[in-house]
């Protein structure tokens, strides 16, 4: 793999936010940057997912456009988190059909937090909407999935962007890390809002003493949009492509689609 050009990326958790990812994702299609693998966390996750399952940015927008919280709460409270998750897991089936991970293309890793050892798990193989669901099992909202004996949360409580992860699987390639950054809520007026904010407090100290690093690292400005706020999808969606068209140049350079362009390992991502 290592003589394929193109980029790795690293796609963050953040909720309705990481809607941003599919603006990042329409910009590397419209310049033809090459994609080589992608690892993502929570809903970059859910997002890589679907791209590397056959679904253009396009696709991934119009679908983003039509989705409603009712598509994917089922509302039924069980003993580890307000909602069971199986309609979310049943709606991420009927995308994906019966795909696994060796059917992704490009290649696709995604990450999740085993609940009891606390420690990260990376998911490259087995059902697609499985290691999905596992991703996104937001704590306290969607009960853990268990999955090869263990008991799996998402993976944003300890690899939020996960750049180091991107690296591990697809080394000799350089990681565009696309981080849709996190701000505190000024006022909270739901349980979703308890929740978000809760992990947004976690995710703020976290950075802190884990700053993102990579080759490149993309930042769409969403972070003053509440998580759980997915009537902005046109919002986030723009911010994400400005964000990438704001880095482009740096991005050609990356992915050698520019005469004579070779990547710096020790260049500045940012």
């Amino acid at each position: 793999m290592n003589g394929d050009r193109g980029v790795v990326l690293a796609l963050s958790a953040g909720g309705a936010r990481g809607l941003a990812h599919i603006g990042v994702l329409k910009v590397l299609e419209r310049h033809r940057i090459p994609v080589v693998g992608i690892v993502g966390t929570s809903m970059g996750g859910l997002l890589g997912a679907l791209y590397c399952a056959g679904y253009s940015a396009q696709g991934l927008e119009q679908l983003a456009l039509k989705v409603r919280r009712g598509h994917w709460l089922d509302f039924s409270v069980s003993r580890l988190g307000l909602f069971s998750g199986r309609k979310v897991e049943g709606l991420l089936r009927l995308l994906t059909g019966a795909r696994t991970f060796a059917h992704c293309r490009p290649p696709l890793a995604v990450v999740a937090v085993d609940l009891e050892r606390g420690r990260p798990v990376v998911i490259r193989e087995g059902n697609l909407a499985e290691g999905v669901r596992a991703t996104i099992a937001i704590p306290g909202l969607f009960s853990p999935v268990v999955r090869e004996g263990q008991l799996l949360i998402d993976g944003g409580v300890l690899q939020r962007v996960p750049v180091d992860v991107a690296r591990a699987e697809f080394p000799g390639h350089p990681v565009v890390a696309v981080d849709v950054g996190i701000q505190l809520a000024p006022h909270i007026g739901s349980v979703f809002d308890v929740l978000f904010q809760a992990f947004d407090i976690q995710a703020l100290e976290l950075k802190r003493h884990v700053p993102v690093r990579a080759e490149a690292v993309i930042e769409p400005a969403v972070g003053h949009w509440r998580q759980a706020d997915m009537s902005r999808a046109r919002e986030f969606i723009a911010a994400g492509e400005a964000a990438a068209e704001a880095r482009l140049p740096h991005l050609l350079r990356l992915a050698g689609r520019e005469e004579g362009a070779r990547w710096d390992p020790g260049g500045d991502g940012r």
